[in-house]
């Protein structure tokens, strides 16, 4: 009996053992789970703390022009951040920022970001070949490697090919339907919106009109101005209601893209979704959303002689809510609006044009299309995917580049800084710019010559043969510009080149208006081994034969025969160097969390 007392005793202390185990192990498992947890919460707020940080610094690099250089703590929420900002290269810089819970000395938590941001205007080169009213003249046997878009007709040889769509919008018409206009010496007000003015919250505003003629709308300008780096705009047109913009009537929208926009004033284009028609002498109105932001708004040019009198403009804490809000104020803002113009066509020669992709077009005629076809009338085409009669005319497309931006360019060659020459420039020189040169710069052949963007030319460019211009160094990933008032004219075998660094490239812009010149060409290359990213917006470019090119834009195109454009996608977030409101932006791809 007393050795199975003893035996029954110890099977007792053994259960007791087991279970002592058992619960000491719950008890320290649960420990262990609260303590992942909390440690898990607490990283995704130093996680959280440290995009913080990301964003104080991009806000803060855009608010300064740049000049902002990091911190060392900043006590936020539950903890705080630091930031560190490196500089690349000229237009480039790494920000690394460190999220601490609950602060920097005693973390519990940490988390560093890391990112790459680069200043400038992005450009959004979209298409292959973008055309304005001028349209576009295929001779024989060119290739388009990308999607091309054409505010004016398109007429083609024989055996072209184009790998992408292509669109022909509607054109305008030459003037404006209507115009408030620029305003004069002491009648000129900046109207501030997107921002609260005096107590006022001056985030959507509106400027009435009617229309002398009834027409689709084409496009509107506008003359405004931007403080500090704010998003772009969506823009409407609506109906009246009583004298104030129907929020149940909107005829269509359209953005204000901030790119195009400088710290000065300027003209901007702004294109639409679709061409709502236009009734004469009915009141319609157009309006701009904003959010309110104390560091990032507009101006809109404010006339006070209120010389415009078919139209007034209105403003509104929130146009979209039942019983808006909508305050008069004296003044006219500067506006013009563009009718539609004739039908515009897409058409090939017998031998038929083969497209890759969709067509859209009013007249589509001799085309082989792989795609879908949108048109109101079809010609000896064949269409491989959907035929879609009766479609509305494509809306034009704004160019990626404005004059404001153009300006913006010469006043950062003309800089105190700069070594401004008088021209003429006519012989090799190792390297160029910035520099405003008064006169022409004439390149005989075999010139190798870095060049530090941007350079204003008032005269003429002109290259022989075989000279190679490339962007320097220092810009890395970001692109640079020549702006030329006259005409740029080159033999063969000239390269413009970018830095060599992801789609850095170097732009020849010509200034030159071709209808005002009788039809002259702006940018005109001979033959044989050319390359380059070539602008026009008021000119015609003539891409001569057997070149090859990354991308064209002009008022007009007449490319001859045996050129290929091979278009690169990434140009459609190309960053150019600018002054002090090129806007800081994360390049894709460059975020690390550690």
């Amino acid at each position: 009996m007393i050795n199975q007392k003893g035996q029954v005793l110890v099977i007792v202390i053994a259960a007791l053992g087991i279970v002592l185990f058992t619960v000491l192990f719950i008890i320290a498992g649960a420990q262990l789970y609260f303590q992942n947890s909390a440690y898990n919460v607490n990283a995704e707020k130093a996680t959280a703390l440290a995009e913080a940080g990301i964003d104080k610094a991009i806000n803060a690099l855009n608010a300064t022009g740049g000049n902002y250089t990091g911190e060392t703590e900043t006590s936020l929420g539950d903890g705080s951040f630091s930031v560190t900002i490196t500089p690349v290269d000229t237009t480039t810089s790494i920000i690394e920022s460190t999220g601490y819970v609950p602060n920097k000395s005693n973390p519990k938590a940490k988390r560093t970001i890391k990112i790459t941001t680069s200043k400038g205007v992005g450009i959004a080169f979209n298409y292959g070949i973008q055309v304005g009213e001028g349209g576009l003249e295929l001779g024989n046997s060119n290739l388009v490697k990308g999607s091309v878009y054409s505010n004016g007709s398109i007429t083609a040889g024989n055996t072209n090919e184009i790998t992408g769509d292509v669109w022909v919008a509607g054109g305008p018409q030459p003037n404006p339907d209507q115009a408030a206009p620029d305003c004069v010496d002491n009648n000129c007000q900046d109207f501030i919106f997107g921002r609260s003015v005096n107590g006022e919250s001056h985030l959507d505003v509106a400027q009435s009109f009617k229309p002398q003629e009834s027409g689709v709308l084409n496009k509107v300008s506008i003359r405004i101005k931007k403080f500090g780096s704010p998003p772009n705009i969506t823009v409407r047109i609506l109906q009246d209601d009583d004298g104030e913009p129907d929020k149940n009537a909107v005829l269509t929208t359209g953005t204000l893209y901030a790119s195009l926009v400088t710290a000065s004033y300027g003209w901007i284009d702004i294109t639409f979704n679709s061409s709502p028609a236009l009734t004469q002498d009915e009141s319609y109105w157009l309006m701009f959303d904003t959010s309110s932001d104390n560091n990032n708004y507009w101006s809109w040019q404010n006339d006070l002689a209120q010389s415009y009198t078919r139209g007034v403009p209105k403003w509104s804490p929130n146009w979209s809510i039942g019983n808006a809000q909508w305050n008069s104020f004296n003044g006219d803002l500067a506006f013009k609006d563009y009718l539609g113009g004739a039908p515009t066509s897409v058409r090939a020669n017998s031998s038929k044009m083969e497209v890759g992709g969709e067509v859209h077009a009013n007249t589509i005629q001799n085309l082989e299309i792989e795609g879908n076809a949108y048109y109101q009338t079809i010609i000896t085409s064949t269409v491989n995917g959907t035929s879609n009669p009766g479609s509305a005319d494509p809306p034009p497309k704004v160019f990626p580049i404005s004059e404001a931006n153009i300006a913006e360019w010469k006043d950062q060659a003309d800089g105190e800084d700069n070594d401004n020459t008088t021209g003429p420039i006519s012989n090799c020189v190792s390297t160029l710019g910035p520099i405003k040169v008064i006169g022409d710069v004439n390149f005989d052949s075999g010139c190798r010559v870095t060049i530090k963007s941007p350079i204003w030319i008032t005269g003429n460019l002109t290259m022989n043969s075989n000279n190679v211009l490339t962007l320097d160094s220092s810009w890395g990933a970001g692109s640079g510009v020549m702006v030329v008032d006259g005409t740029i004219e080159m033999n063969s075998n000239n390269h413009l080149n970018g830095t060599g660094v992801g789609t850095s490239l170097l732009m020849g812009l010509s200034n030159y208006n071709s209808p005002q010149n009788g039809g002259l060409a702006a940018i005109k290359v001979n033959s044989n081994g050319n390359t380059g990213v070539y602008y026009a917006s008021s000119g015609i470019i003539e891409p001569g034969t057997a070149n090859s090119f990354k991308e064209l834009t002009a008022w007009g195109i007449r490319l001859v025969s045996n050129s290929v454009i091979d278009y690169e996608t990434g140009l459609s977030s190309t960053l150019f160097t600018s002054g002090p409101t090129g806007a800081y932006t994360l390049l894709k791809g460059t975020y690390q969390v550690k």
